[in-house]
C-alpha cells in the first residue's frame, strides 16, 4: 500500500500583486486567475495520476479559499485548513486534504506559539530596593538600540498552526502534519526553537506510530535548523536561553527526521523557491520538504527542474515562487 503526499506553498495572491514586488515577473502571471488555474491543473494531475494522494497546502488564503473547498469537494476530498494570519497577509494560512476514501481519525490544530508559552514561566521579580533596581536596568536595556529580544517571547507571539491528521489506510494508521515555519531569518534561534517543537510535537501526536511532515520550513538544507531536524543528538548548536523566561522545555535530541527527496535521490533538491525581488536579489534555495520517520519507505519523488528558466518565479507556468514537491511512501 502507498500514500502520495504533495506539499505546496501557493503563495498569497496579495503578495504575488503586490506592487513593485515581482518586479522580473510578467504581470499577467501574478493575476490570481491565471495562476489559481495553474494551482488546480497541477494539483489535479498529482490526483489523477497516483492513488491515495494527500495534499498539504502553505499560503493558503482566504480569497482563494471557497475555490479550493470547491476543487477539492468536486474532486471527493475533504478539506481541513485554519487561516491564522491577519488582512495584510490575506489571512494566511494551512490546509490538508485527504481522499474521501480515507478514514480520518482525528484532525488536530496547534498554535505552537501558544503551545511555546505554556512552557515558558516568568521569572519572579527582586523585591524591594532590588526590584527598582532591576526595573532600572530592564529600562535602560530597552534603551539600547543593540538590545535583542529574547527569543522565547518572539517565537511565542508568532500565530503559525501546525495541522495533524491521523489516518488510516488499509487498516493502518498514519500521521500527516503540514506546517510553515516563520520567515525570520535575522532571528535563527526563534526558528530553531520552532523547528524543533514542531518536530518533537509530531513525535508526540504520532505517540511512536509513523509520520510524515510536509511544508516550507523557511530553512536551507546547510542551515542549522536542518541539522537540528536531522542529525541525531547534534551537538554543535547551543539551544536558546532566556533571560525573562525559566522554560520547561527539553528539545529530544534523539528523535529526528528523514527528509524524502534526500532519501530517495542522495541530496536535497537544488532549489524549491526562486524569485527576483527587491528585499532579496536572485534568491534560489531549497526551503520545503516532505520530512517522515517509522516504517516508511520512499517510492519516488516528483521531479524537479534543476535550473529555473525565467528571471523570476512566478512565471508563465509556475503560479507560485515556490515548486510543488511531492513523495510516495510506501507502507513497510
Amino acid at each position: 500500500m502507498t500514500v502520495r503526499v504533495v506539499s505546496y506553498n501557493i503563495l498569497v495572491p496579495i503578495f504575488a500583486e503586490e506592487t513593485d514586488y515581482y518586479t522580473k515577473c510578467q504581470p499577467q502571471h501574478l493575476k490570481t486567475d491565471y495562476r489559481w488555474n495553474l494551482i488546480q491543473s497541477q494539483l489535479k494531475q498529482e490526483i489523477i495520476n497516483h492513488g491515495n494522494t494527500i495534499i498539504c497546502l502553505q499560503e493558503l488564503s482566504l480569497p482563494l479559499l471557497s475555490k479550493f473547498e470547491l476543487f477539492f469537494r468536486e474532486l471527493n476530498y475533504k478539506f481541513s485548513h485554519n487561516l491564522y494570519g491577519q488582512q495584510y497577509n490575506d489571512y494566511m494560512g494551512v490546509g490538508i486534504a485527504v481522499p474521501m476514501s480515507i478514514h480520518v481519525n482525528n484532525i488536530s490544530m496547534i498554535i505552537v506559539g501558544d503551545h511555546i508559552k505554556k512552557m515558558c514561566k516568568s521569572r519572579e521579580q527582586p523585591s524591594n530596593i532590588f526590584s527598582w533596581i532591576w526595573n532600572w536596568y530592564e529600562w535602560i536595556k530597552g534603551k539600547n538600540k543593540l538590545y535583542i529580544s529574547d527569543p522565547w517571547e518572539t517565537a511565542m507571539l508568532r500565530s503559525n498552526v501546525l495541522i495533524c491528521l491521523q489516518i488510516m489506510i488499509d487498516g493502518r494508521s498514519l500521521f500527516i502534519g503540514t506546517y510553515h515555519m516563520p520567515c525570520l531569518y535575522k532571528e535563527p534561534d526563534v526558528m530553531a526553537i520552532h523547528a524543533s517543537v514542531v518536530k518533537d510535537l509530531m513525535y508526540e501526536q504520532a505517540a511512536g506510530q509513523d509520520f510524515i511532515l510536509a511544508g516550507d520550513f523557511n530553512i536551507k538544507p546547510q542551515d542549522v535548523c536542518y541539522q537540528v531536524l536531522t542529525e541525531k543528538n547534534y551537538n554543535r548548536y547551543n539551544f536558546p536561553k532566556s533571560n525573562v523566561y525559566e522554560i520547561s522545555y527539553q528539545p529530544n535530541f534523539e528523535q529526528i527526521l528523514k527528509s524524502a527527496y534526500c532519501e530517495k535521490n542522495g541530496t536535497e533538491p537544488i532549489y524549491t523557491n526562486f524569485a527576483d525581488t527587491p528585499k532579496s536579489s536572485k534568491f534560489c534555495e531549497t526551503l520545503d520538504y516532505i520530512f517522515f520517520t517509522g516504517h516508511l519507505t520512499v517510492e519516488n519523488v516528483l521531479e524537479l527542474p534543476a535550473d529555473p528558466d525565467s528571471e523570476s518565479y512566478p512565471d508563465e507556468t509556475h503560479p507560485s515562487d515556490h515548486l510543488m514537491i511531492a513523495a510516495t511512501f510506501q507502507l513497510s
